[in-house]
């Protein structure tokens, strides 16, 4: 900031021509509004300018519009404005009640099968029991995920990728 002129460096955040008001950001953070007749002809988004309240006369107060710019050195100059980044939330600290001690720990073991695999069971009104492993000409083995009589869910494998395939193209490999 020059001490004799009171002007400060900032740069402009927006215009709009048709109210003719915009925003000036100071690079000391702080924000000036002003009119379309602040001493900048066609202010850009991105321009670089010097900024001031204009000296109030008279002990008349300062308005929004009582801003005075120009141009740094005469030269009209911009930067590219990247958004501001915004803040993420700040994540609350988990409580722990301390009531009573537990006895059972919440991190234990999920019975029941493996990630992956189909407990072979039959239900009624399907062709073919789950988990039972069947071959496909065209995409290889895998194994029944469900089944109505026409189609059947087959999980192949090692991709995993599941598809929908008509019951009589799939060859049964086992069948216990």
């Amino acid at each position: 900031m020059s001490a004799e002129t009171g002007f400060v460096a900032g740069t402009v955040l927006w215009f709009r021509q048709d109210a003719g008001k915009g925003v000036v950001k100071a690079d000391d953070g702080r924000r000036f509004f002003f009119g379309g007749s602040a001493g900048v002809t066609d202010p850009a988004k991105g321009l670089r300018v010097l900024v001031r309240n204009r000296p109030s006369q008279g002990g008349e107060e300062a308005t929004s519009n009582d801003v005075e710019m120009q141009l740094p050195g005469g030269v009209r100059e911009y930067i590219s404005l990247e958004p501001e980044p915004k803040k993420a939330p700040k994540k609350r600290a988990a409580t722990r009640k301390t009531t009573s001690p537990k006895t059972t720990s919440s991190r234990t073991r999920k019975s029941g099968p493996k990630t992956g695999v189909v407990k072979r069971e039959h239900r009624r009104g399907e062709a073919l029991q789950r988990g039972i492993p069947v071959l496909h000409k065209l995409h290889g083995q895998g194994f029944v995920v469900l089944s109505t009589k026409t189609f059947a869910r087959i999980r192949f494998m090692p991709s995993g990728e599941e598809r929908s395939i008509p019951v009589g193209d799939l060859q049964v490999l086992d069948h216990g």
